[in-house]
């Protein structure tokens, strides 16, 4: 059953998530061996996974070449990018290097036919609006950008996984203490990475109010913190966007569980009922994964 009701537009703007040198979230060293090896590592404290590039301006004594990119992904820790071996032994290799590198795996691309949950509780009423980007509240011509979906919610409510994955960022002492404002630079969030290379990004958390901490890995349904935002203009609603590192945008709408006739994308100013069924919850399970969960039920 759908309800027809009216909602503000909301306003949100992706973060930034193209990164210089310079910023010490990813960074890169080199190891000598006894046999003169050159081995490169990165290494990042974040969970986020991120793609490294390297390119060497200057190159001797080896058998890679000057001006070739080198790729990896990397993740939470310490990892090898790759290995230089002199060509002459006993002479040292000589080189220069730069390094970029980005959020994300580039390597996976986004399953924009798969079904995501509505992420609020089994059997609650939900109200859907899109948020667009700031841009075109800033003097820049051109069609309004879809940036993600605001869910009517009541302060209090627990706020659940939509899809599965791995939480990469939480930000749980940072809500707006702002009356009767619709946006705020500062806001609780969290944020999961998926099997396809996507990110989801929950928004307007209260403070200490999230359950779930960076490197753990959820499943789809399971609860993540409770909603704030009652402050805001609009009421209490939880922001929710994907981020797409391959898509030229960004950013897209995905699909939802609608009800058990239909899945698509949600109308604006309509109201669903949320719907967790089992089928959706272990779509991207192991075998594994799917015996310990149905052990639980």
């Amino acid at each position: 059953m759908k309800l027809q009701r009216y909602l503000c537009p909301l306003l949100f703007c992706l973060p930034l998530l193209v990164y210089a040198q310079s910023d010490k979230t990813v960074t890169v060293s080199y190891e000598r061996s006894a046999k003169g090896e050159v081995t490169f590592y990165s290494e990042t404290q974040s969970h986020t996974p991120y793609t490294v590039s390297m390119t060497f301006s200057r190159l001797s004594n080896t058998t890679s070449s000057e001006g070739e990119i080198y790729d990896a992904v990397i993740h939470y820790g310490k990892t090898r990018l790759l290995t230089l071996r002199p060509s002459t032994e006993n002479v040292p290799i000589g080189f220069s290097y730069r390094y970029t590198y980005k959020k994300g795996n580039s390597r996976l691309k986004t399953d924009t036919s798969f079904v995501y949950l509505f992420p609020l509780a089994q059997g609650k009423v939900v109200r859907v609006n899109k948020m667009v980007s700031l841009d075109n509240f800033m003097g820049k011509e051109g069609e309004k950008r879809i940036t993600g979906l605001g869910f009517s919610t009541t302060a209090g409510d627990t706020i659940f996984a939509a899809r599965g994955g791995l939480v990469t960022e939480v930000v749980d002492n940072s809500a707006s203490t702002s009356e009767n404002t619709s946006f705020h630079s500062t806001e609780n969030y969290l944020e999961i990475f998926h099997k396809d290379g996507t990110f989801a990004r929950y928004k307007l958390f209260q403070n200490e109010g999230i359950f779930v901490s960076p490197g753990e890995e959820v499943i789809p349904g399971q609860p993540l913190g409770i909603i704030g935002g009652e402050n805001y203009k609009q009421g209490s609603h939880l922001r929710f966007s994907i981020y797409c590192p391959d898509r030229p945008d960004h950013s897209y709408v995905p699909d939802f569980y609608l009800s058990p006739e239909e899945t698509g994308k949600p109308e604006e100013r309509v109201m669903y009922k949320s719907w967790h069924p089992v089928e959706i919850i272990m779509k991207e399970m192991s075998k594994k994964e799917k015996k310990k969960f149905l052990s639980k039920e």
